[in-house]
């Protein structure tokens, strides 16, 4: 919005306020207020974008059907509901004492359409068998994914496998899903190394049933190495009204596949990305910048920085400021768990109607 019509933008608002109307907007698109959504401004506030209910468990689906409702529920997972459609990124609900509650459990989950498997790894799959076989969704993954998660229970009828490797656009309610290959996160292994010895000998130690209760939950993830190469699928979902959403839930390198996929589409107006665990800022910020320039999002939601109580969270603020110093109009937004971040989808690159500047 050029700065004439947000000066009329926020007159407008003023003199609302300044009448005694309430003005309370349905919710707050992170990408700012343009003028033409002035006609909103005295509707009720959507409680979908409030509250910090999971739709999959229950919570409220956004009153407008093309308001797309984001939850971030730690690591790589995520809940995208739209146009009455829930899908969820990755599936590793169920932790262990170990870590922060997500404040919910993956017995919780009761309702979802499809689950989108960035990669196989125990913190992206352990409650994929549970959570799909009892919500029926159709589950998305590589072959190393897919295998893993057919020795589980579940019916076959519901797992599809994906290479990334093209020509398999999957076509949802709603929405398609462009599976495209990535690669895993590599991080420097004397960085890892130095980080793990240092958080072992002043992190709190793991007790008997710990150690029990974290084998257990690792048996539902799959080690093959396998994952780092042809394993790690990047998702390029695009809502029916042309709203982008790029979905990574590994920091590593960007692929050919990428490249040319973004080539053809240009940008994305959201990039859900996991942040290199590589834990040294410039090296988190490094990876950073390679994404966020093949993507070229509006807004960037980080994935993945969270951590148990033995280990680090990745620090978003220093990367965004690193983000932000390159990319003065890029939109960065962090919640904390299960709290909706809600965008105007109608408003999206595609269309040329983006409020992002």
């Amino acid at each position: 919005m050029k700065k004439p019509a947000r000066i009329r933008a926020l007159v407008c608002l003023l003199l609302l306020c300044c009448a005694g109307v309430a003005v309370a907007r349905p919710f707050a698109d992170p990408r700012g207020v343009d003028e033409g959504d002035m006609k909103l401004a005295t509707e009720p506030v959507d409680a979908a974008c409030q509250a910090p209910v999971l739709v999959s468990t229950g919570g409220a689906f956004p009153r407008n059907p093309q308001t797309l409702a984001v939850r971030w529920t730690g690591y790589a997972n995520f809940e995208l509901v739209y146009n009455g459609q829930i899908l969820l990124l990755d599936t590793y609900f169920d932790r262990g004492s170990m870590y922060p509650p997500l404040g919910f459990k993956a017995a919780d989950v009761k309702r979802a359409d499809v689950i989108l498997l960035g990669h196989g790894h125990v913190d992206h799959m352990s409650d994929a068998a549970s959570v799909g076989s009892r919500t029926h969704a159709v589950v998305v993954g590589a072959p190393v994914t897919t295998e893993k998660l057919l020795t589980q229970s579940i019916d076959p009828k519901q797992v599809k496998t994906v290479t990334g490797r093209g020509g398999e656009m999957l076509e949802f309610r709603g929405f398609k899903v462009e599976p495209i290959l990535g690669r895993h996160g590599e991080p420097p292994g004397e960085v890892v190394e130095a980080f793990d010895h240092a958080l072992k000998a002043v992190g709190p130690k793991a007790t008997p049933a710990q150690v029990a209760e974290r084998a257990e939950i690792r048996s539902r993830g799959t080690s093959d190495k396998r994952v780092i190469a042809e394993g790690t699928i990047a998702f390029l979902i695009t809502l029916d009204n042309g709203f982008r959403v790029m979905f990574r839930d590994s920091g590593g390198r960007i692929t050919e596949y990428e490249r040319a996929a973004m080539q053809r589409v240009g940008r994305v107006d959201l990039a859900l990305v996991a942040v290199s665990a590589a834990f040294l800022q410039p090296l988190t910020v490094e990876q950073a910048f390679e994404h966020i320039r093949t993507y070229k999002p509006d807004v960037y939601m980080p994935a993945h920085h969270d951590g148990p109580y033995d280990n680090l969270w990745r620090p978003t603020e220093p990367l965004f400021q690193a983000l932000k110093d390159d990319m003065p109009n890029l939109v960065t937004v962090s919640r904390v768990y299960r709290e909706p971040v809600c965008f105007n989808s109608e408003k999206n690159i595609s269309r040329g109607t983006s409020t992002a500047k």
